[in-house]
């Protein structure tokens, strides 16, 4: 019976190409995870502004989406009544910030679902990469 191991040597060079293999793609890796985290946070601030609207129409009621600008956080928070706040999101750890709206910084969503004025948010990631959500008259929440 005849076995054969590997030497010293191949098990050096086998470990070396891995290594410039490793350090050539982990910068692209890294990139790759900050972008889908950017993109992750334009995408979970949409899905707020949506999930407000089924709010007042689940509930009868105004709801309101408060946007914090210096904190980077959206509440959202009902109007009528006690105005306690359902839901805060921050993102301000992800890089993305809001640049500017087309209107005051808040968004309010009647019991019908429709938006009390048509809005525009422009983000602007860490990587200078500009988005834009989009609230609609009707209530509809478009990302580009």
């Amino acid at each position: 019976m005849s076995e054969r191991g590997v030497s010293l040597v191949e098990l050096c060079v086998v470990l070396a190409v891995l290594a410039v293999v490793m350090g050539v793609s982990v910068p692209g890796w890294t990139a790759l995870v900050a972008k889908h985290r950017q993109h992750a946070t334009v995408t979970e601030i949409a899905s707020e502004l949506r999930m407000a609207r089924q709010l007042a129409m689940a509930r009868h009621e105004r709801v309101r989406v408060v946007v914090n600008l210096e904190q980077s956080e959206l509440r959202t928070e009902c109007m009528d009544g006690d105005q306690r706040a359902f839901r805060r999101y921050e993102f301000g750890q992800t890089g993305t910030v809001v640049d500017s709206m087309s209107t005051r910084p808040e968004i309010v969503f009647q019991p019908s679902g429709r938006s009390a004025t048509a809005t525009t948010m422009v983000l602007v990631d860490s990587r200078r990469v500009m988005h834009q959500v989009t609230v609609s008259l009707t209530g509809r929440v478009v990302v580009s």
